[in-house]
């Protein structure tokens, strides 16, 4: 009975879709900030000619027990984790560039005779730069054990909450796939996959009509999450970006 009351609700949200036609949908997936996005290659992009997040959403509104919610204070350790993070790479790169110059001016003094005055001045640089590099070495590293001891506790105490959670969608989202299976017979539909090429890129032929655009990007702390409605009715190109995803703990 659960679920001929949910494929009951869930028909009267299917979209339409076009009988006969169909054209090519180019989806482009980017990764990072407005500017500095890079492509992410190797992604399974999958076209669904339903929501499943309305699925999911009415599967968890009838379960028999509310869904698991992730503490706020863990959601809060994540947040640190990641400013941890970003204050480690930061000095990385800092310490990096010194480390750098510091090698470039080692190989301009071999060049030189020690006694000339170019020498001289260069090695003084040489001294003061090494210290600072030094000192970068040490803030980085430094920077590095707090990100790490951090990140260690904020795992230990998300494994416990994922094992909660994991039980739970296994009861409350066992019926899904038979849902799926009896949405796509209903809409004479089929589900279509393709895989992003090194450019970010997919290009797939769809039927023309209304189609959810699905894929995921992990990220260190988090995943990018797209489930992206689109209406294909001739060629056309889809920007998945951070300006269009859900951003999801990743435990």
């Amino acid at each position: 009975m659960l679920r001929r009351s949910v494929l009951a609700g869930l028909y009267f949200c299917l979209p339409v879709l076009a009988a006969c036609g169909g054209s090519e949908l180019t989806v482009m997936v980017l990764a990072g900030e407005e500017g500095s996005a890079q492509p992410a290659a190797g992604l399974e992009i999958t076209y669904l000619p339903f929501n499943r997040d309305s699925v999911f959403d009415m599967l968890t509104a009838r379960a028999e027990e509310p869904e698991p919610q992730i503490p706020a204070d863990l959601q809060a350790q994540f947040d640190s984790v990641a400013a941890l993070q970003e204050t480690w790479r930061a000095a990385e790169a800092e310490w990096g560039e010194a480390r750098e110059a510091l090698q470039n001016l080692s190989n301009r003094l071999q060049r030189l005779d020690r006694r000339s005055r170019e020498y001289q001045q260069l090695y003084r640089q040489f001294d003061g730069l090494e210290s600072t590099e030094r000192r970068l070495n040490n803030v980085r590293q430094q920077a590095f054990q707090a990100f790490d001891n951090l990140q260690v506790q904020t795992l230990g105490r998300a494994d416990s909450v994922r094992a909660v959670i994991d039980a739970w969608e296994d009861i409350a989202f066992m019926d899904y796939v038979d849902i799926e299976a009896e949405i796509l017979e209903a809409a004479g539909r089929e589900i279509v996959y393709d895989t992003t090429d090194a450019g970010g890129m997919a290009t797939t032929s769809l039927k023309s009509g209304s189609w959810y655009v699905h894929t995921r990007l992990s990220l260190p702390f988090s995943e990018l999450y797209w489930n992206v409605p689109f209406e294909v009715s001739g060629p056309d190109t889809l920007r998945l970006t951070t300006e269009n995803a859900e951003e999801r703990i990743k435990f």
